[in-house]
């Protein structure tokens, strides 16, 4: 009642102002501070609404999942391996499949989500463990929220033959550690399923170094074919001082 009240009585620019300055990112000194600020991203509620909500999409993915165009055309080839690293319950391995038959895909994510969601589209390999070998490594939006992303990201090149594209990716020139603070509901594309309440979900964020990114995929042997800048879906909060740009990688 109380809240409907404010909502009729003060501005709504003031009242998103409001809501902007309470979910803001609070800053922390260390991955472990921010991390014991947060909840585990692989929260039993947060992976079971994951789960159901994609269960609402299964065979119309390509209706809320657009694959990078860019990526697409970096594809040459009628046969191959993509790992999709984090990619949720395979809705992007979804579409991929549709437009790459030939080809075979892996999502990587954490154990729960990998467990639940195999069911939703057997066709797509799911683990919480990379595999040994691929051709194509994408990841959207999933680096930032690592405690070692700069190991994985070296580990996945050094496995990786042809390509590797990040996406939603949120740069800085000096490392920021925060807790991101968004609800239930944000999570995941299509139809809410019922018996979930809209909570608060908190999990830990760093930033990225660009420059440091580009350096471990020279130093592993791939270039940077493209760099699709203004890409700032993953950049969340408030912050002014962090950027998006999609990144492509061949290996040489």
């Amino acid at each position: 009642m109380l809240k409907e009240l404010v909502k009729a009585v003060v501005p709504h620019s003031v009242v998103v102002s409001a809501y902007q300055w309470h979910m803001r990112e609070k800053r922390y000194d260390s991955w472990v501070e921010a991390a014991a600020a947060s909840a585990d991203y692989a929260a039993p509620d947060l992976t079971a609404f994951r789960i159901l909500r994609s269960r609402g999409i299964i065979g119309s993915e390509e209706a809320y999942i657009r694959p990078p165009a860019r990526l697409l055309e970096a594809i040459e080839t009628k046969t191959g391996r993509l790992v999709d690293f984090g990619g949720s319950a395979g809705e992007m391995c979804a579409t991929l499949q549709k437009k790459l038959p030939g080809w075979s895909f892996t999502v990587i994510e954490t154990a729960p989500m990998a467990n639940g969601s195999r069911p939703l589209r057997p066709s797509i390999a799911y683990s919480d463990q990379l595999p040994d070998a691929f051709d194509v490594f994408y990841s959207s939006g999933t680096l930032q929220y690592l405690e070692k992303p700069e190991q994985l990201w070296r580990d996945a090149l050094s496995r990786t033959a042809r390509y590797a594209y990040l996406a939603r990716n949120a740069f800085s020139d000096r490392k920021i550690y925060s807790v991101q603070v968004s609800r239930l509901f944000d999570n995941g594309a299509g139809p809410i399923p019922l018996g979930f309440k809209n909570i608060r979900v908190r999990y830990p964020k760093q930033t990225l170094s660009e420059i440091t990114i580009c350096q471990i995929a020279e130093d592993a042997g791939f270039a940077l074919v493209d760099r699709i800048a203004d890409q700032n879906t993953g950049v969340t909060g408030t912050k002014d001082d962090v950027y998006g740009a999609d990144l492509l990688f061949k290996r040489r």
